[in-house]
């Protein structure tokens, strides 16, 4: 997942926003990432990884008669899935370290002694060949030794791109066989330019030779005699020279080319998915005076996952229940769906209607941070307060689970009630789950109530997880514990205090 996560990080590092490291954990999106990655390439798995966690709606929704094509079309489903497979390698994934730009220079002194010396060893070889003279021989020699140590002062400035460099030729002509064909270059109208950019760079990168396979004395003698001409010649020295500065002359090419493909395996990754779900929508627009509107919608990580409706207007939604009820999964589901919707244009669910510009932003699991020395509170309190500065900005989904469960009853309550109300405001839409049934007399003006329970029935425990309207009155919490067979006193004067609190 490292090597997967790198053009994302690369992305992020550059100037763009993407999801948080929480709330990529908050929603198992690496889990998500693995059930709908169809991808047959490296580049492809980097592309669609990056487009789920960027939180923006991708050109997928643009490319709608394309997924139609290639669902129809075997032919051309199975030529785009094989000239991709070229790209299946693991060597793949560090292309994107030449992307990054950050690549080795040779500096305009060395390049121009190597412009120069790569020429002399042929001169006095001549000379000497037609003088007879010693003293050019001499010269020759010194000419010989001196690329022999240039050359292999530039190996080493070659070792990090071992893997690199042969993708990025094998990236390129996938790139151009694709582009042949109409339906793939529509999605990308620069391909031809970058393309055509590019093709200076091929002539270089080809000069290296990083797969030789000495496995016998043919094969050892070829390399040696290969290695001398290099020497001779300097073509490797200089080839890396001008490869180098080609890297950043032509990174946007390059970029684009990278793009094109991660594109490209993304909608065959989609039209795949798409036949494996057991059924799916597109991503719709809001009514008129609704925020969201979603039926049937699931999760697609739960197998046999219970679907839900839901219809919000002017308000957010705060969800009640016991644990294991399914208020967390539910608020997963949501913000996985809208992911989905942003980066896939597909939705697991009959009907999904959402504004896509939404940012996403959760805090469902907070722990405590050894590393900075941060107690479970004070993380959730830091956590919270960069959600108050993001709000301010307003359209933003914000997933909350259980606020400041890190302190005492009356605080927390208190405290919830004031931050939930902050969120709201700006045209931000808030899913809130909680125990805390006070919020709900508190917090009605602002939010829709909803809950879902569970049932316990000739001590069997069930539920069904389906999300009704109002709040939760059934407390089954001890009756859990009676289940589990906890000592029949402390299941006793539990009810006991449960029932001086009532009274």
């Amino acid at each position: 997942m490292s090597e997967i996560a790198n053009y994302f990080l690369y992305r992020t590092e550059e100037s763009e926003t993407g999801l948080p490291a929480n709330c990529v954990d908050d929603l198992n999106l690496d889990d998500l990432f693995a059930e709908i990655d169809y991808c047959n390439s490296s580049i492809g798995r980097q592309y669609l990884y990056y487009l789920l966690l960027s939180d923006k709606v991708s050109g997928i929704g643009k490319q709608e008669a394309l997924l139609s094509s290639l669902s129809a079309n075997t032919e051309l489903r199975d030529f785009l899935s094989k000239t991709l497979k070229k790209l299946n390698k693991p060597d793949a994934y560090s292309i994107v370290s030449i992307i990054e730009g950050n690549n080795v220079e040779i500096s305009r002194k060395e390049m121009k002694g190597i412009s120069i010396c790569r020429f002399l060893p042929f001169l006095f070889l001549a000379l000497t060949l037609i003088t007879h003279s010693g003293y050019f021989l001499t010269l020759f020699v010194i000419a010989f030794i001196t690329n022999g140590v240039l050359h292999y002062r530039c190996k080493p400035k070659i070792q990090g791109y071992f893997f690199s460099i042969p993708q990025l030729i094998k990236m390129i002509r996938q790139a151009e066989r694709l582009a042949q064909k109409r339906e793939f270059a529509s999605v990308a109208p620069h391909i031809a330019d970058d393309l055509k950019e590019v093709e200076g760079l091929k002539k270089y990168i080809s000069y290296f030779r990083f797969n030789m396979t000495l496995d016998n004395d043919m094969a050892i003698l070829f390399y040696i005699v290969a290695e001398l001409a290099r020497i001779f010649f300097l073509h490797e020295a200089y080839a890396v020279g001008k490869t180098f500065k080609l890297f950043k002359e032509k990174s946007a090419a390059i970029h684009g080319i990278y793009q094109f493909i991660g594109f490209l395996d993304t909608l065959f990754s989609v039209s795949i998915l798409r036949e494996n779900l057991p059924y799916y929508c597109l991503p719709g627009e809001n009514k008129v005076g609704e925020r969201l509107r979603i039926r049937s919608v699931y999760h697609p990580l739960i197998e046999n996952c219970v679907s839900n409706d839901l219809v919000l207007h002017g308000k957010s939604a705060l969800i009640t229940g016991s644990n294991m009820a399914g208020k967390t999964c539910f608020m997963r589901t949501i913000g996985v769906n809208l992911l989905a919707a942003k980066a896939l244009h597909t939705c697991f669910a009959e009907t999904f209607e959402a504004d896509l510009q939404m940012s996403l932003l959760s805090s469902i699991h907070q722990g405590d941070n050894l590393m900075e020395n941060k107690s479970y509170f004070m993380q959730e309190v830091t956590t919270i307060k960069e959600f108050i500065d993001e709000s301010d900005n307003g359209n933003h989904l914000f997933l909350l689970d259980e606020l400041f469960r890190g302190t005492n009853t009356k605080e927390r309550i208190a405290i919830a009630k004031s931050v939930l109300s902050w969120l709201v405001k700006n045209g931000n839409l808030v899913f809130v789950s909680t125990h805390d049934l006070e919020l709900a007399d508190m917090l009605e003006q602002e939010y829709e109530l909803y809950y879902f329970s569970e049932s316990v029935k000739e001590g069997v425990l069930s539920f069904d997880y389906k999300l009704k309207e109002g709040i939760a009155t059934e407390h089954n919490a001890i009756r859990i514990l009676e289940i589990c067979e906890y000592p029949a006193p402390l299941i006793g004067e539990a009810y006991s205090l449960v029932s001086k609190q009532i009274s």
